[in-house]
């Protein structure tokens, strides 16, 4: 039997992870859908968003202020193992780091526990 390491099983793996850590995140669908009867709905937006977006929560002392929370953008483009993003996606992911957000591309869970453990700490799941 041929194991298959479905880029769609990864990003299901990558959301049920970043939920057990309490992040919010959601899939961002793109592209397009089949129609009854024919055709396809095209999804409209920004070109190259990744497919997870979601918002880390951080946390910072400010003097005079106490410990104030805020988020950063998360944005994780997910890719079966030896592929790369497009061009598209990986310009939104560099910008997403270039404004202080959190831009990835991972090819398995384990890579996004390793990227995140920085922003979120280390639990294994």
């Amino acid at each position: 039997m041929r194991v298959v390491n479905r880029e769609s099983d990864v990003l299901a793996a990558c959301l049920h992870y970043l939920a057990l850590k309490g992040v919010f995140a959601w899939r961002q669908n793109q592209g397009a859908i089949p129609l009854k009867g024919g055709g396809y709905r095209k999804f409209v937006g920004l070109r190259g968003v990744a497919d997870i977006l979601g918002i880390l929560p951080q946390q910072v002392d400010l003097p005079g202020e106490g410990r104030v929370r805020f988020g950063n953008l998360l944005a994780v483009e997910v890719k079966r193992p030896g592929e790369k993003p497009r061009s598209d996606q990986g310009a939104f992911l560099d910008r997403v780091n270039e404004l202080g957000g959190v831009g990835v591309c991972v090819h398995s869970v384990r890579e996004l526990e390793e990227r995140l453990t920085p922003y979120l700490g280390s639990v294994s799941v």
